[in-house]
């Protein structure tokens, strides 16, 4: 027969064990992604520094798998959309995906200031531009034309 402390100690070894062998918390609850890449220009241009993408799930966010995916931009527009992963893509859906092109706090690691869009996109009500996500085949969006006038 085992002591109250073998037992004790068998017990907190299994469960650090198991805490070492376990994977990505993400994947426990991850839907399965599609790659999304595309380019953004500002008035016909490269923006020049970052811009903020988020799509915004149809209908609201998905409580049984919530999921936030979003994308910054390089300096000549480009991207990918990441959801659990940085890259990975976007689940399926349909999405409303908005724009904030503010100012990069070195600092804080965030963006503020009033948004160079002038909040055109900013909103998912308001933002003209959707995506649709179907199969498993990678998506290229193109460019995505926005404008400050």
């Amino acid at each position: 027969m085992r002591s109250p402390m073998q037992l004790l100690f068998l017990c907190l070894t299994v469960s650090l064990c198991s805490l070492g062998c376990s994977t990505n918390e993400h994947e426990y609850f991850a839907k399965s992604t599609v790659p999304v890449t595309g380019k953004v220009t500002v008035d016909g241009v490269a923006p020049g520094s970052p811009i903020v993408i988020k799509c915004h799930p149809e209908g609201g966010l998905d409580t049984e798998h919530p999921s936030v995916t979003q994308a910054l931009t390089t300096p000549e527009g480009t991207f990918n959309l990441s959801t659990y992963e940085e890259g990975d893509g976007i689940p399926a859906g349909k999405y409303q995906v908005t724009f904030f092109w503010g100012k990069f706090n070195p600092i804080s690691g965030s963006y503020g200031g009033p948004d160079k869009l002038k909040n055109r996109y900013a909103k998912p009500d308001k933002t003209p531009i959707t995506l649709e996500v179907t199969g498993n085949e990678p998506i290229d969006m193109g460019v995505i034309a926005l404008t400050t006038k």
